[in-house]
């Protein structure tokens, strides 16, 4: 992203926040060289002794400057960080918004450390466009710019000097700068992405790699992806601490140059005496305007790494917003494949089901069952050379996402549990359902037995991923959302497997009853389920 793109895309009021704080941040930073310039003037003025009442507008303008450049810097500050928080609000709904059509099986190599780094912290540095790139930079300019016009209305021949001066000053901090910024930004992007990786990690299989003694392996892992996010970060301060260096000797051949221009102008009467402090110390004040310049530059390589991270985050497939609509809840497939990772997972497949029918779906492990339920539901895309799959008519890859899951409902083998209590968990599927309704639910696919141990029954909360829960308990909230998603036809993916063989059957049949005039598409290993559906449809391995 470019400070011409932001400009671009902005609207009238981001646009005016921005220049006001642009304004705000000109003047608190030429706040610091014009009370240096000034703070000189009086020091020398005050030293010939003259009529303390001489003094009083010095005086005066000694103390608005000091006053302005701290009140002008916390408005900067606070209308610009407005400013970005809000732009950072829209971005990273944004970004979820276009993320959304494509999860959960579009997203091609793309880790879940990768979409939680790019919706926290890159878009975090997308917001530091205009709080650490353009007002800054534009306040740098203009008071320098500034600095450079007055030097030249005090003396002719110090303005030249010192706009000559300046240059060099940016000259110097800006090539390096901007070169180990491009290393730097692009480094400490991939480091704590790695970083970020290893830590999801370490939260996810906590269990399993303490239960197989691979705990400290990975606290190793973890340490060493630490230390080069650190050694990265050293770098960034001891480029901080050469800038700050080279800012402090550009002061003091600034200081010289000036003076060497001003001595002789005040010995010949061009200059009066006590404007020469002044000058040499608006100098001085200018060359630490400049000081602020690789800050800039570092920033704005990491802003340009993050959008290019951001945008390689969303696939380059369009998200499914088609036109088509699903009229019911038949199935249609003819020669579907489609591959994965070099892998073929379904090839040549055929599957019919009409509304209102039930299937049950069987075969071996591994032979595409779930993939093929992720085709139906939108989640992954044929293969080009692929035949037709319909879902009420609707050709699935032209099918408008939501429109497609409202009509085909899912029950998956592992549910998810969000850490929130187990009515919210149900109503995932129906928002609108009161608690009697969900609660009947999930008595319905046998889940009361459980709920009457439970002191706050429906309203007690299941922790993070839902630890509080067994597997079965999980699965029967699952069920329970089934039960009452609605939808033309409803897809179990064992979502019983982890249940008693008898309270499995039961489940199921409260669901696939729930609706008759809704169709089912049941895939199980369990013979005794084939009861449930209409006929059977086997599937084999690679098609």
């Amino acid at each position: 992203m470019t400070a011409r793109g932001w400009w671009r895309d902005a609207d009238r009021d981001d646009r005016r926040r921005l220049a006001l704080a642009v304004l705000l941040g000109t003047a608190a930073t030429l706040a610091s060289p014009a009370l240096l310039a000034l703070s000189g003037f009086l020091l020398a003025r005050a030293a010939q002794a003259p009529p303390i009442l001489t003094l009083g507008a010095a005086i005066v303008g000694v103390r608005f400057f000091g006053l302005l450049r701290a009140a002008a810097r916390y408005a900067e500050r606070l209308v610009g960080h407005d400013l970005a928080l809000g732009r950072l609000g829209r971005e990273r709904v944004a970004l979820f918004e276009a993320l959304t059509p494509h999860v959960p099986g579009r997203l091609g190599t793309r880790t879940s450390a990768d979409v939680l780094d790019g919706l926290v912290a890159d878009v975090d540095r997308l917001a530091d466009l205009p709080v650490r790139v353009v007002v800054p930079a534009c306040s740098i300019a203009l008071a320098a710019g500034a600095c450079v016009l007055a030097a030249t209305l005090l003396l002719p021949a110090a303005g030249p000097v010192l706009a000559a001066a300046l240059g060099l000053q940016a000259l110097l901090l800006a090539v390096p700068a901007g070169r180990a910024a491009a290393l730097d930004a692009d480094a400490r992007a991939a480091a704590r992405a790695a970083l970020q990786q290893e830590l999801v990690t370490t939260l996810d299989a906590s269990a399993e790699l303490v239960a197989w003694g691979a705990a400290g392996r990975q606290t190793t892992r973890v340490a060493a992806a630490g230390a080069r996010v650190d050694a990265l970060a050293g770098r960034a301060a001891r480029l901080a601490s050469g800038g700050t260096a080279t800012t402090i000797a550009a002061g003091a051949w600034t200081l010289a140059a000036l003076l060497a221009v001003a001595l002789p102008a005040a010995a010949d009467g061009r200059l009066d005496g006590v404007l020469v402090a002044a000058l040499a110390l608006l100098g001085l004040g200018a060359t630490e305007v400049l000081g602020g310049l690789p800050d800039v530059l570092v920033a704005r390589r990491e802003v340009a790494t993050a959008a290019q991270r951001l945008a390689a985050l969303v696939p380059d497939a369009p998200p499914r917003t088609g036109d088509e609509h699903p009229a019911d809840g038949s199935v249609h497939v003819r020669d579907l494949r489609l591959s994965r990772g070099g892998r073929t997972i379904l090839d040549g497949v055929d599957l019919d089901v009409a509304a209102g029918e039930r299937v049950a779906l069987t075969g071996p492990s591994g032979c595409g069952k779930s993939t093929l339920v992720d085709v139906l539901l939108g989640f992954v895309d044929p293969d080009p050379a692929s035949g037709a799959v319909t879902v009420g008519g609707a050709d699935v890859t032209r099918a408008d996402g939501a429109a497609l899951r409202r009509t085909v409902r899912w029950a998956p083998q592992d549910p998810h549990v969000f850490p929130t209590t187990i009515a919210a968990n149900v109503r995932v599927a129906a928002p609108d359902a009161d608690d009697a309704t969900v609660e009947a639910a999930l008595r319905a696919v046998g889940a009361g037995p459980w709920l009457d141990r439970l002191p706050r029954g429906i309203h007690t909360r299941l922790g993070e991923l839902g630890e509080h829960a067994s597997g079965g308990e999980r699965q029967r909230i699952g069920l329970a959302r089934a039960l009452l998603g609605g939808g033309r036809l409803v897809v179990l993916d064992e979502p019983a497997s982890q249940l008693p063989r008898a309270d499995a059957l039961a489940a199921l049949t409260a669901v696939a009853d729930a609706d008759p005039t809704r169709g089912v598409l049941l895939v199980t290993h369990r013979p005794e389920e084939l009861a449930l559906a209409d006929r059977e449809v086997h599937l084999t391995p690679g098609g």
